[in-house]
């Protein structure tokens, strides 16, 4: 049976409230009851959507990891040269709007979820394959293929690193702070 067009705004709701409970309360004490109060719907609507909270997991990083392609996307799409497109591959994963301490906290989660949970090492391992390709191209036309590795490496470290940092407790660094600190980074290769 199909569910109803409604279920999509629904849907979005229990995800937006699942990442809201993660930030607040972390994986262990993120239950389907906070997220029902969170949502006002009720644990029937939520296992009917979800089934549990490795899946609402599992579908919030699906989400987050649209949000960062689309915006890797459009901004790709906008640049004319492989280092310009560099620029556009970390400011996607670094934007603002997606660089914020509620959704660092979730993707430790997912982290740390991930080596125990197929589906969630699968997402992990599509994502991070498709980061490294898309840096591997464009790096690919500037650099011999060891330096675009080590560079590939270099910079992955990078940006997985601010957003641990971002996850943490009193963390003052924001998306223009690491984004500036990768571009610099990028000059020093020159």
């Amino acid at each position: 049976m199909a569910r109803p067009k409604s279920d999509k705004s629904q849907r979005e709701t229990i995800v937006n409230a699942t990442l809201n409970c993660f930030h607040q309360f972390g994986y262990e004490g993120t239950t389907v009851a906070r997220i029902c109060k969170a949502t006002g719907l009720s644990a029937g609507n939520i296992h009917y959507h979800f089934g549990g909270k490795k899946n609402l997991l599992e579908e919030a990083m699906r989400v987050l990891l649209r949000d960062v392609r689309a915006r890797m996307v459009d901004s790709l799409r906008k640049a004319d040269s492989p280092a310009d497109r560099i620029t556009a591959i970390v400011e996607s994963n670094l934007h603002p709007d997606l660089f914020n301490q509620p959704i660092c906290i979730t993707w430790l989660h997912f982290w740390a979820q991930a080596p125990h949970a197929e589906e969630l090492s699968r997402l992990e391992r599509v994502n991070r394959a498709r980061f490294r390709q898309n840096l591997r191209h464009e790096f690919g036309q500037l650099y011999p293929r060891e330096r675009t590795e080590l560079l590939i490496t270099q910079l992955v470290a990078m940006v997985d690193g601010f957003w641990i940092e971002k996850a943490q407790p009193g963390a003052t660094i924001d998306s223009q702070q690491a984004i500036y600190a990768v571009k610099v980074f990028l000059q020093g290769q020159r």
